[in-house]
């Protein structure tokens, strides 16, 4: 009997775990397809990609979506950003169709045709933050409709294409191109962008010299605080994509799985921004170490493992 409640304890207790590990769903573009850019729907733990639809407003297709996003809650929406149109619209993530009635004209000192690689992410207040690697400029889109430069024009110092955010006050992280055009590295690194300034500083690396090679990437912070990227390796053998997990506090990455079907992901989207809550009183109390959700699981398990022995004690007991 005790073998019996044991093994149905592990049983519950690896499900529970490796539920609450999981990796999220996510949507990215693979930009530059043909004939136009397609919306698939990613796991983000094994790779697996879905088609959902063309990038397609019922004029004209989509044909170089560098960057998605979802907007805050209550009404959140996703969002793309294209470099060929210099446009920035919703998109239905049924089936990747656009209204081209809610487009919105970026204005005309963004260069169209490409070369912006732009990398795009909402803050909590659904302030839309823009990077243009043309200009190696962060830019701001406030709720109401405006669009300035943060800071200087070229205060990032470095070609960032993806961007993520996350809290309240906002901290903006980016992620630096892998590599030049003509294959030498560029800078494959995870970095801190400061809101106000616009200046980008860097965390670390994402792994050693070489370890992982893309050209542009994509990324995003999922509802639980793991910010996570998608790598673009077509122009590397047409390589599939890699998934990858990144420590905010370090840059380091871990390779979690490749795309089993498209290649040439550039955007990540999975969650509207996470952290909103403004912060109280009481978050600017020292904090009480915890234990993580899988180490409170655990701790339980060893509870209730100590405790099975002393119940079989009392039953032994009652029975005489």
């Amino acid at each position: 009997m005790y073998k019996k409640i044991l093994l149905a304890i592990l049983t519950a207790v690896s499900l529970f775990a490796g539920n609450a590990n999981a990796a999220p769903m996510a949507y990215s573009v693979n930009a530059d397809g043909n004939p136009g850019d397609a919306l698939y729907l990613i796991d983000l733990a094994t790779g697996a990609d879905q088609f959902r639809g063309e990038l397609f407003t019922g004029i004209e297709e989509r044909t170089d979506t560098e960057g998605l996003a979802f907007s805050a809650e209550p009404n959140s929406q996703l969002w793309g950003i294209d470099d060929a149109s210099g446009t920035l619209f919703p998109i239905s993530p049924v089936n990747g169709s656009i209204n081209w009635k809610e487009e919105i004209q970026l204005p005309p000192d963004f260069q169209a045709g490409g070369g912006n690689d732009f990398g795009m992410t909402f803050a909590c207040d659904n302030s839309l933050y823009f990077t243009s690697v043309s200009s190696q400029t962060l830019y701001r889109r406030d709720p109401g409709g405006s669009i300035a430069s943060v800071g200087s024009k070229g205060s990032l110092g470095v070609n960032i294409s993806a961007i993520s955010s996350i809290g309240n006050p906002t901290r903006l992280y980016g992620l630096g191109n892998g590599q030049y055009s003509n294959g030498t590295s560029d800078a494959p690194n995870l970095y801190s962008i400061d809101t106000t300034t616009g200046v980008a500083s860097l965390i670390g690396p994402l792994g050693a010299p070489g370890e992982f090679q893309y050209n542009e990437a994509g990324m995003d912070f999922d509802s639980n605080g793991e910010l996570w990227a998608i790598t673009d390796r077509s122009q590397i053998d047409n390589q599939k994509s890699q998934i990858l997990k990144i420590n905010v506090q370090t840059g380091a990455a871990t390779l979690v799985a490749t795309t089993v079907n498209q290649t040439g992901y550039e955007s990540l989207a999975i969650a509207p921004p996470t952290e909103c809550s403004a912060p109280g009183p009481a978050d600017q109390l020292p904090m009480i170490p915890t234990l993580s959700l899988t180490g409170s699981i655990f701790a339980i398990l060893v509870l209730m493992l100590a405790g099975i022995p002393a119940l079989r004690r009392r039953s032994s007991k009652a029975k005489f």
